[in-house]
């Protein structure tokens, strides 16, 4: 089969890619702890999920191939007895059965569940490997550097990307080599597989990289060097979905002075949704096909895909669905049974049913709820600890909105569930500090009293 020049697709993975992508997993064993992490996350900024190599029949991405090797470490060094589950690491395991469980169902064929594993695998597996060896904060801060030095390679790409309209990465594998452009300008996707996600990744890592402005060690340059790079990756996707996610999580996290009363925000933003309901000619979500008419993009056929899923509800919601294409005007090319379901959370449904839908919301849910709770005890720590947690929740925020407009098909889905991860450890690092605390005062507690009583005692005698 002859592979066009500078060009390798999936079924022509390319060579040095697989050899280096080995020789991360190699580094991935040998380094110290603290640097497991680094060549997963290095391959997923750098070569796309477009390519893959197929070993007894099952298809190794470049990203799977690397948390085989992440699970290898764990299996060897015994590094299992790290992490003690928690309820959001509970609601990812019980996420990733049900998607097993419905979509076999749908399908009813072995080839099905051996999908279903292998996207939980991706998925799940990305999550398993950042707990093992993201432990404290200082692993997460840690992360957070190295994503500055990917971040500021990436942007270079793009605005290389932007001006030539040639994708640098195409020579990698998995990605064209001629940029899409609509409306006459140029929408770049670096090593990504759609613009889109480029953006989004950039957009939802602002709130991180800006927290690293309060660390100490010089992260101030770095803190500047990275939101500027995120700022240029979301001016070059050229996704308003993105732009706007970067507003959600600046507006998140300049939202700090309200961490206290946020439980009256989420009430005045459900209040704001019922009133627009009732103002609104059409369903309130059609608040996306508004935007889309200042911003630009598809808000209607967002709003309308809304539309349509509970139209069709009875379709879905059991297990699924395998033909969605009569919902909407248009279908996807590689695939005329079905349409373009833009949405992460219908995406969990329409694959799914209502059960994982509903357990996609709960991981998203008890995120939010691990940052509050993890804010408020730590309220007596370090401003620069709280912030990055704060800064997770913002990021989280980010995501939960773009949710509603893109589904995660690619390497974006390994910084997601880093950030669920992030959030689960600082969960624990949190209630490692109260129960400390508890203890401390405990024993305070115990001493006054052994105190008064060593005082009295003679007058008893």
């Amino acid at each position: 089969m002859t592979v066009p020049e500078g060009i390798y697709s999936a079924l022509n993975p390319n060579p040095p890619v697989v050899v280096a992508v080995l020789l991360m997993g190699m580094a991935t064993v040998l380094l110290p702890r603290k640097y497991a992490l680094f060549p997963l996350f290095t391959v997923a900024a750098y070569v796309t999920l477009g390519q893959y190599v197929v070993i007894a029949t099952a298809n190794f991405t470049m990203v799977r191939i690397l948390i085989v090797f992440g699970i290898a470490r764990a299996a060897i060094r015994g590094d299992w007895g790290s992490v003690s589950p928690n309820g959001l690491d509970k609601a990812v395991i019980a996420w990733a059965v049900s998607s097993i469980i419905t979509y076999t169902l749908l399908w009813q064929t072995g080839h099905a569940f051996v999908n279903r594993i292998g996207m939980c695998f991706d998925t799940a597996g990305v999550y398993l490997v950042c707990r093992l060896y993201c432990n404290d904060a200082d692993d997460i801060n840690r992360i957070l550097r190295l994503c500055v030095v990917l971040l500021m390679s990436l942007a270079i790409a793009m605005i290389i990307e932007f001006r030539t309209g040639k994708n640098l990465f195409s020579f990698l594998g998995g990605v064209p080599l001629e940029s899409e452009v609509r409306y006459g300008r140029v929408r770049c996707q670096g090593s990504f597989r759609h613009p889109i996600l480029m953006g989004t990744f950039g957009a939802t890592m602002v709130p991180l990289i800006v927290s690293l402005w309060w660390k100490s060690g010089g992260t101030r340059v770095l803190a500047v060097l990275g939101t500027l790079s995120c700022i240029i990756i979301v001016a070059c996707a050229g996704s308003s979905g993105a732009l706007m996610a970067t507003a959600y999580g600046t507006i998140a996290l300049c939202a700090w002075p309200l961490r206290f009363r946020m439980r009256i925000i989420r009430w005045l933003m459900v209040l704001a949704i019922v009133i627009l309901q009732f103002v609104m000619k059409s369903p309130v979500w059609y608040i996306l096909a508004r935007l889309s008419s200042l911003t630009g993009g598809t808000g209607w056929h967002r709003a309308y895909l809304i539309d349509q899923a509970i139209r069709y509800f009875n379709e879905w919601w059991l297990v699924g669905t395998k033909v969605t294409s009569h919902w909407m005007p248009t279908g996807l090319l590689i695939d005329p049974n079905n349409t373009d379901i833009t949405n992460q959370y219908l995406f969990q449904g329409v694959h799914g049913g209502i059960i994982t839908m509903v357990l996609f919301i709960v991981v998203v849910a008890l995120g939010f709820a691990g940052v509050g709770k993890a804010v408020r005890i730590l309220e007596g720590e370090e401003f620069s600890n709280k912030i990055v947690v704060w800064a997770m929740g913002s990021a989280l925020f980010a995501h939960a909105i773009s949710f509603i407009s893109v589904s995660y098909f690619d390497q974006i889905q390994v910084f997601w569930y880093f950030l669920m991860a992030a959030i689960a450890v600082s969960l624990d690092h949190a209630r490692a500090v109260e129960a400390k605390g508890t203890i401390e005062a405990r024993n305070i507690r115990l001493g006054a009293a052994f105190a008064r009583s060593a005082r009295t005692r003679p007058l008893q005698s």
